[in-house]
């Protein structure tokens, strides 16, 4: 039997899964972030290592079994001198196993549209897009460091909105709605300046934790804010914008399907729906993934070392 391992490897938590050639589940196994810029480079080998060490064990198959890997990394690729440093630490991580790194958005895609030319938007804690057309060139868009005002649409920018919302509601620069209340209980205080102290303080705005926010917005978005509406319509124009900018940029022969990946798209019909409407102004379409990034993953590994 031959054996292959895909890895999905986010800002906040990096799937491992064992497959076999007919990509049926083997093993699997979870971890953190492998974003270099959050845990090193010594600690995305130390990942690695944990996490194909623990789906062989699980599967009581040797690393040396594995016919080849796919490994989609988030930061991989955003700065090219950084690229070495993390093809080292992969390599001393994986043992004798053969293996290809890429961008976590190329397995997201692969996984999404089970291979067909298209669009793939990830949005979790952070948000990239890629997209592949009918001659096969590749186009990437987004991924910028959230220093850099990057990661529009993402959870974090979802998390990160509403707490700006709930300052202007705070001064009474926008008007008071439930969004206000709920950011209040959300973050456990009782007077609004205490936000600044437990934000920017206590959480030393940590990123994962303002992303944490996000799913707040969709329960709000249900009960009728108008705020939570407008940042989620927000949203779905910052994702629309990334698909477009894509679009422009490779040539497809077809009305071209756009999938979202990431926590983002569980956040309800009013984000896809409205999504799906910007992109059919431009010649796209919204389609539901049909396979997660993990097994994109898997995919990847098949072709290109089967």
């Amino acid at each position: 039997m031959k054996y292959y391992l895909g890895v999905d490897g986010g800002g906040t938590k990096t799937r491992f899964i064992l497959c076999d050639e007919d990509q049926n589940l083997i093993s699997e196994y979870k971890g953190g972030s492998c974003h270099y810029l959050q845990i090193g480079f010594d600690g995305i080998s130390r990942l690695i290592s944990e996490g194909l060490n623990s789906v062989c064990n699980i599967a009581s198959v040797s690393p040396s079994e594995i016919t080849g890997a796919f490994l989609g990394l988030a930061g991989y690729g955003d700065i090219t001198s950084d690229a070495a440093p993390i093809e080292a630490a992969v390599t001393s991580a994986m043992q004798s196993v053969p293996f290809r790194i890429g961008n976590d958005c190329e397995n997201a895609l692969a996984g999404a549209l089970e291979g067909r030319p298209g669009i793939n938007i990830i949005a979790g804690t952070g948000a990239v897009g890629f997209g592949r057309d009918d001659s096969g060139k590749t186009y990437r868009c987004g991924g910028w460091h959230y220093a850099l005002g990057g990661d529009e649409g993402s959870a974090y920018w979802i998390g990160w909105s509403m707490l700006k919302e709930f300052a202007r509601q705070s001064d009474g620069r926008s008007p008071k709605t439930a969004l206000h209340s709920a950011i209040k209980e959300y973050l456990g205080i009782t007077r609004d300046d205490e936000a600044v102290t437990r934000v920017a303080i206590e959480w030393n705005l940590d990123r994962g934790k303002i992303a944490a926010i996000s799913p707040l917005c969709s329960r709000l978005c249900e009960s009728g804010d108008l705020a939570a509406t407008a940042i989620m319509k927000d949203c779905a124009r910052e994702l629309a914008d990334y698909a477009e900018s894509i679009y422009r940029n490779l040539k497809f022969n077809e009305k071209t399907p756009v999938s979202g990946t990431g926590g983002v798209f569980s956040s309800g019909k009013i984000l896809t729906d409205e999504l799906d409407r910007l992109l059919r102004e431009s010649g796209m379409y919204f389609t539901p993934a049909e396979k997660d990034p993990a097994m994109g993953a898997v995919v990847l590994a098949i072709q290109n070392f089967r």
